[in-house]
């Protein structure tokens, strides 16, 4: 694996998007995004399958994408060997898609836009990432076979199905049908600004108990809650350690610790690390690859 070279310090990262710290900016403009994706719509053109990203296509290749199907991303470089084959087999996975496409394949030059490697926090490529609706969902460092990269394709696919609605048509006429942004979310991300962190909760968990919301807006509901209760524990004083670690978005470094302190302990200690593992489980996604991954791994740890 090679490092990727560092940015200047004129760069300026899209750092909304760092795949190890929780982003106050990407919760508030989720429903932007969201909106942006509409508007795509409406416009009917065609989205490519594997396509190159710069920092100027990032936001919309990246953020707004992410809300409509997976989106599968190696970060790499010529230099690294092993890098380019595998992109290649990455895109062809891509293109050889039957209608309707279920994800697209996005690749980030490392040495023409080091600033989006220094976003995502990669210390070394190729390094690829999932994300679907706006947040890094798993990612492994390394090159990888064909058929490993298929089976990180299922994988993928198979957490985020039903969740996502899909690419827009080409040609889908100006939507009468377009559903309006939920206003709740524009509502939370005006609570976070108060720092009102209760009240933003309370609405999340609106959108998460409402049967009619779209299964997009109630992940990004989730997702978005979970951020809004630490930075609620925080703001309090009753953030712990694991906390911060989340709130940094060590979130799989969380999850080990207590695991590993369900393993080493006993009684009242190992139970106590086994609730608290469970009242982290809540905060997430339960089709999250890293939850089910930890669920796992804490079942083996309570025997």
């Amino acid at each position: 694996m090679t490092s990727p070279r560092p940015a200047g310090p004129a760069d300026s990262s899209p750092n909304r998007f760092a795949a190890r710290a929780v982003d106050l900016g990407a919760v508030k403009e989720a429903a932007d995004a969201r909106d942006r994706a509409k508007e795509e719509a409406v416009s009917g053109a065609p989205v490519a399958l594997a396509a190159p990203v710069t920092a100027e296509s990032f936001e919309q290749d990246l953020v707004v994408r992410s809300t409509q199907v997976p989106v599968i991303v190696q970060l790499g470089s010529s230099r690294a060997p092993g890098s380019d084959e595998m992109s290649h087999a990455f895109a062809s996975s891509a293109l050889g898609q039957t209608e309707p496409a279920s994800w697209v394949f996005r690749y980030v030059d490392v040495d023409t836009v080091p600033e989006i490697a220094q976003a995502f926090g990669v210390q070394s490529v190729p390094t690829v990432l999932a994300l679907a609706a706006g947040r890094p969902l798993t990612s492994f460092e390394g090159v990888q076979p064909p058929e490993q990269t298929d089976r990180f394709i299922s994988a993928v696919l198979q957490a985020t199905a039903g969740k996502l609605p899909g690419l827009p048509s080409t040609g889908e006429p100006a939507g009468e049908e377009q559903s309006p942004a939920d206003p709740r979310f524009t509502k939370a991300a005006e609570a976070l600004d108060r720092e009102d962190y209760v009240g933003a909760v309370a609405l999340y968990d609106a959108v998460i108990d409402d049967v009619g919301a779209p299964a997009e807006a109630v992940s990004e509901a989730k997702a978005a809650r979970a951020t809004a209760v630490l930075l609620g524990r925080s703001a309090d004083g009753s953030a712990d350690d694991i906390d911060r670690m989340l709130l940094e978005g060590r979130r799989r470094e969380a999850f080990d610790v207590l695991i590993d302190r369900m393993r080493t302990s006993a009684g009242d200690e190992k139970d106590a690390a086994r609730t608290r593992l469970l009242g982290l489980f809540s905060l997430y996604d339960p089709a999250d690859p890293e939850v089910i991954d930890a669920r796992t791994r804490m079942a083996s740890a309570l025997f």
